[in-house]
Order: C-alpha cells, then structure tokens, then sequence
C-alpha cells in the first residue's frame, strides 16, 4: 500500500510541477478547476447524497461561483478566503464533540454549503496566488511542501514513536506524536522557504513569526483530515472515491489542502504586504 502511495504521489507532483511550468496562469486554473468539480462530485457522497441532479447542481454552482467571484475585488476576495479559514473552528467543534452527535452531519444541504466553503475559496486561493507578485511556481510549490511536510512528518513520527491517540473515534491512526512531528516537518519547510525563497519580501520575516504561522497552518490542515474523516464515518464510507490508486478519491488528497490553503494565501498577504 505504502509503494502505491507513493508512486501516485510522485505522479501527482510531476503531474503539478508540468502543469505549473508549461500552462500560462488561466490554464492552470481551469485544469484546477476540473479538479475542483471531481471533488464536489465525492462531496455530495460526503454529504449524504448521491442523486445525479444534486450532484451535478452541486457542480453549477461551484463553477459559476468560481466565474463570478474571480470578477470581483481584492476585497471580496479576501472575504471568502476569511469565510473559509472562519469555517474551520466550528470543524474542530465537530471532531471534538464525538461521540455525541452534531446535526450539520446528517443535514446534506448543510454539508453542501460547507463543501462550498471547502472547495471554492481554495480555488479562488490559487487563481489569487497566482497572480501575486514575485515568483508564482516558488508560491504554489512552497505551500506543497508545506503541506506535504506536515503529512510526512505526521506518519513517520508517528510510525516511530505513536502511543497516544489524537482523535481515536474519528482517525484511530493518527497520534499525537505524530502530530507533533508533522509541526516540526511544516516550521523546518517554512523557515526554508521564507528565507531561501526568491521571494524578497519574505527574507526579513521574524523567524518566529514564519514558524508561528507555519505551525498553525500545520493545525488546520490535520482538521481538514479529520473532518473529512468523520463525514466518511459518518456515512460509513472507507474513502471519498477510487479514482487515485493508494489513496482513494480526489477528496482524500485535498482534504488537508483545502483546509490549509485559504489561510496561507491569507497569512502571505498579511505577511509581506503583497498584492496583485
């Protein structure tokens, strides 16, 4: 399972790595955008429906949202993407409640909003990032890494040294060692990246505020795991989909990207002052 995993992963890096180099900033946001439909297909199973016209509904409205909200400000941008950073407490709420239930998880029309609040402003994350200053493949590439190395270093410190359960009724796997080993793996990438990154603005960053950042970065991605963990509980589901060989559905990927996306383009703004 381990070898399948990670041959998909290296495939999907070198499949993102092509795109970012030879697709100019709009092809790249409508193959991300395809992406994005794929996953709100998985997200009306999440939801609790599967009825084609809701799906595909579902779908419309992403995509028209999409259209629409890359038309507006920088202000209304940056609305969304706090919306969606706001969302993520009131996951956090969800997980800890468990074992005792939570109405939004047996409300499709709710989860479908929520999907909404997942999937849109993560698009709209990227087609902003994009078109910040400075160098566009070291932006979306760090973020990666980021992400990456709060996942790697989540299941290897946890293989090594994981006693103590993080969320036993919702990911029995993940532990709090490993937790802490996917923070440290995210603060070592940050700090990398902030100061040896073509990006000038990040050079004369404090250190601990780049960790600080990182670290909570590292924090709403594992929510955004384990919630995704819990609508599959919910709904008694092993994985969102089978689409990608060791690692289930399109969902399953972006379930910790999703949730950590918003609030990095957000801190970056904040951050280095940049603007497009």
């Amino acid at each position: 399972m381990l070898r399948q995993r990670v041959i998909t992963a290296v495939i999907l890096m070198a499949g993102l790595l092509a795109a970012l180099v030879w697709l100019p900033p709009i092809g790249f946001d409508l193959l991300l955008l395809l992406v994005v439909l794929a996953g709100a297909w998985e997200w009306t199973t999440l939801a609790g429906t599967s009825l084609a016209h809701l799906r595909i509904g579902f779908q419309s409205v992403l995509l028209l949202s999409c259209g629409l909200l890359m038309q507006q400000s920088e202000h209304w941008l940056q609305g969304v993407l706090l919306a969606a950073v706001l969302w993520w407490p009131f996951a956090l709420y969800c997980i800890m409640r468990q074992p005792r239930s939570v109405w939004l998880l047996h409300q499709p029309s709710g989860l479908l909003l929520v999907g909404w609040l997942v999937l849109v402003p993560s698009w709209l994350a990227v087609y902003w990032m994009q078109r910040l200053p400075g160098e566009r493949l070291f932006h979306v590439l760090w973020f990666v890494a980021l992400v990456a190395a709060a996942d790697t270093g989540a299941y290897f410190a946890g293989k090594a040294f994981g006693r103590h359960k993080l969320a036993p009724l919702v990911s029995p796997n993940k532990t709090w060692e490993g937790f802490f080993g996917g923070m440290v793996a995210t603060a070592l990438v940050a700090v990398a990246g902030a100061k040896l990154g073509p990006t000038a603005a990040l050079h004369d960053v404090n250190v601990v505020l780049v960790i600080t950042a990182a670290l909570l970065m590292a924090v709403y991605s594992v929510v955004g795991d384990l919630f995704e963990s819990l609508l599959k509980r919910t709904q008694n589901l092993k994985d969102s989909g089978n689409v990608l060989p060791g690692h289930g559905g399109v969902m399953d990927r972006l379930d910790s990207i999703t949730a950590a996306l918003p609030l990095f383009v957000l801190l970056l703004l904040q951050v280095t002052g940049l603007s497009s």
